[in-house]
C-alpha cells in the first residue's frame, strides 16, 4: 500500500499546515509584492530593478500558486519546475545573471517566510508549509539554472502573426 506524503502528518498538522496554506494563499498580493520590493532593493539585483513590473514577476504568481497547491490538492511538483524552468530561460533573455537568477528565487522564499511571520502563522504549520516549501524553492532554483545554462535551448520563435510554429 503506498503512502501518501498526509500520512505522515499528525491530523493537527494538517490542519495547521492547510492554515499556513491559507494564510499565504490570502497574502499572495502581498508576497508577491514584497519580493518585488527586496528584487528592487537588493543592490546586486542590477538587471531586475530596471525591468518593468510584468516583466520582474514574470512566472513567480504561478510558481507561488502551483507551490501551494502542492501543499494543498497534491499538485505535481513538476508544475511548480516546469514554470521554473521558463522563469529561468526567460531570465537569461532578460539579460540577468547566474548570481541574480538565484538569488531572486532565495528573496521568494524570504517574502514566503516573512509574511508567515508577519501574519502570526501557527509555527507547527508554519514550519510544516515551510519545510515542504523550502524543497519546492529548491527543486525550482535548480530547474532554473538548467533553463538558464542550456545550451541548446533557444528562444520560442513566432512568426510575422505572433502564432508560434507547429
Amino acid at each position: 500500500m503506498e503512502q501518501t506524503e498526509t500520512q505522515f502528518y499528525t491530523e493537527r498538522q494538517i490542519r495547521e499546515l492547510s492554515g499556513a496554506v491559507e494564510e499565504l494563499r490570502g497574502g499572495r498580493e502581498t508576497v508577491l509584492r514584497d519580493w518585488m520590493e527586496r528584487v528592487r532593493a537588493n543592490q546586486a539585483m542590477v538587471t531586475g530593478q530596471a525591468l518593468s513590473e510584468p516583466l520582474l514577476l514574470d512566472h513567480v504568481p504561478q510558481l507561488f500558486d502551483a507551490i501551494l497547491d502542492r501543499l494543498e490538492i497534491n499538485r505535481s511538483r513538476e508544475d511548480a519546475e516546469q514554470f521554473a524552468t521558463v522563469h529561468g530561460f526567460a531570465r537569461r533573455l532578460t539579460g540577468y545573471n547566474i548570481a541574480e537568477t538565484v538569488l531572486e528565487l532565495l528573496m521568494f522564499r524570504r517574502a514566503i517566510w516573512a509574511h508567515l511571520r508577519a501574519v502570526g502563522a501557527q509555527v507547527e504549520g508554519a514550519y510544516a508549509a515551510m519545510e515542504q516549501i523550502d524543497g519546492m524553492v529548491d527543486r525550482a532554483v535548480l530547474a532554473s539554472l538548467n533553463a538558464f545554462l542550456d545550451p541548446a535551448a533557444a528562444p520560442l520563435r513566432r512568426d510575422k502573426d505572433g502564432d508560434a510554429p507547429d
